[in-house]
């Protein structure tokens, strides 16, 4: 059945909670507290401006979950906080002046937001796989993992294989990389729950999941962690991850020396030198114990020198 617009008051509209975007902190917390952490982004400022200015967009509608007596908004939070703050500029805790300043430059002030109203939050999802995954507004790597992972349940088969390649049809991408961001987003998951391994700072606003995605495209580092290639992988929950070595690479990406650098920082040159020195066992120990990375990729370098030049004098 076609979906209507509808419009309905800002005071009925509630923020997800459970959005792909958030944290999974978040779920137990106020809309207060997503608030805040939304207008940790400058963008939230620029599109409390343009609505301001130039009103809300029917075509930019709200979709929304309803509820009791409430609705969800499943996708346009940025927008629904963007809302909420120029009709009630008392929410904002942090940059207070510069929500001020936008009031004093605008004048709309929306209260009754043209939404598209569904049953549930699974009629949605198809859209938002396509929209942010596929499409023209793209999530953070570690969004699109966790909207493919909260799909799982809604899938029929159980084999890994099966499911990436009912995900990818239906978000219109490839299975590879469907498996390559749910295997990643299982291995965030063990870090997660570990508590990040009490690194300093990092917590999941602040952890690079792209560096984990980019590190199973090397074979050594895959090894390193005991991950099988990705098309080999049968079953993602009985992923058997070694869980000391994982915590050793973790360490080495994210926790800061006294010059506030790590080991290895997760770019692609870096992690091309770390899987190098992970294919010799020998300059991986050295490494473990405290070799620099640019020293050990150093001695891999000789070391593949060397035995280049054995075997041209045999």
């Amino acid at each position: 059945m076609k979906q209507q617009i509808k419009f309905i008051q800002l005071a009925k509209l509630k923020l997800d909670k459970e959005s792909s975007r958030l944290p999974s902190s978040f779920h137990n917390q106020s809309e207060n507290d997503i608030i805040e952490w939304m207008l940790e982004d400058e963008s939230i400022i620029k599109l409390m401006l343009a609505i301001g200015q130039h009103d809300f967009f029917v075509g930019e509608s709200l979709l929304v979950v309803e509820n009791k007596n409430d609705f969800t908004v499943v996708e346009g939070n940025r927008r629904l906080t963007s809302l909420k703050l120029l009709s009630n500029p008392s929410l904002a805790t942090i940059r207070k002046s510069k929500v001020e300043q936008v009031l004093v430059e605008t004048t709309k002030r929306p209260n009754s937001i043209p939404c598209i109203v569904f049953d549930d939050k699974t009629q949605i999802m198809q859209y938002l796989g396509y929209r942010h995954i596929t499409g023209i507004k793209p999530w953070s790597v570690v969004s699109k993992a966790k909207y493919l992972h909260g799909l799982l349940p809604t899938l029929e088969s159980q084999e890994f294989k099966e499911q990436s390649l009912a995900l990818a049809k239906k978000i219109g991408s490839r299975s590879d990389y469907v498996k390559k961001l749910l295997v990643g987003y299982k291995i965030y998951e063990i870090i997660r729950d570990k508590g990040f391994y009490k690194i300093p700072q990092l917590n999941e606003t602040t952890f690079y999941f792209n560096y984990i995605t980019a590190s199973l495209q090397h074979t050594n580092i895959r090894k390193f962690i005991d991950i099988d290639e990705i098309s080999k992988i049968n079953n993602l929950e009985n992923l058997d991850i070694n869980k000391e070595n994982l915590k050793t690479l973790i360490d080495w990406f994210f926790r800061k020396n006294e010059q506030n650098k790590s080991r290895v920082l997760g770019n692609n040159d870096n992690l091309t030198k770390l899987d190098e020195i992970l294919s010799n066992q020998a300059i991986t120990n050295q490494f473990i114990d405290g070799l620099s990375l640019k020293k050990s990729y150093d001695l891999i370098s000789n070391s593949n020198s060397i035995s280049k030049g054995l075997n041209k004098s045999l």
